[in-house]
């Protein structure tokens, strides 16, 4: 049987069933488990669904939804997690993602979770995804100036902006 990781739904303060808390301390709570800040049901899989508010990932408690969910899509040997749900894609979001894109290297120092996509990749990715012109002048520093772990991600996002042009 894979292990699901401890940066789960089921470990998560927005996971209505933790009230509030993060980690494994209310495994036997009778509260349904559903995402407080994507109005999501995750209750038939929390500890296999993920995704990039976690506090691995923003310890600083972000509340507005960022990325996709993900769910375990592995064969129990590799840890491949597959979009379950898109981002939400509006403005508050978008705004988000481009305040987050000026702090970057902030994100990139806290996110201490190994597995996975990290939380700076989720923020150019989506920003790629929403093909979000705004981004432009950032990734394309980040894509200029970065090593390649970062500037790889960056130039991707660009390319999805550049086609919708």
């Amino acid at each position: 049987m894979p292990n699901g990781g401890s940066d789960c739904c089921g470990t998560c303060w927005f996971n209505r069933a933790n009230d509030g808390q993060r980690g494994y301390r209310n495994l036997a709570s009778d509260e349904r488990h559903y995402c407080e800040i994507r109005g999501l049901d995750v209750d038939d899989n929390p500890f296999y669904t993920y995704c990039a508010n976690h506090p691995h990932r923003r310890p600083d408690r972000d509340p507005i939804p960022i990325g996709p969910v993900l769910r375990y899509a592995g064969d129990g040997w590799s840890n491949d997690r597959a979009v379950w749900v898109p981002s939400p894609d509006t403005e508050e979001v978008r705004q988000h993602l481009l305040d987050l894109l000026s702090e970057i290297f902030t994100h990139v120092a806290n996110d201490r979770y190994p597995i996975g996509t990290s939380v700076a990749e989720v923020i150019m990715q989506q920003l790629g995804e929403f093909r979000e012109p705004r981004a432009v002048r950032h990734l394309t520093w980040i894509a200029e100036n970065c090593p390649p772990f970062m500037a790889a991600p960056a130039r991707a996002a660009l390319e999805r902006i550049e086609q919708a042009s």
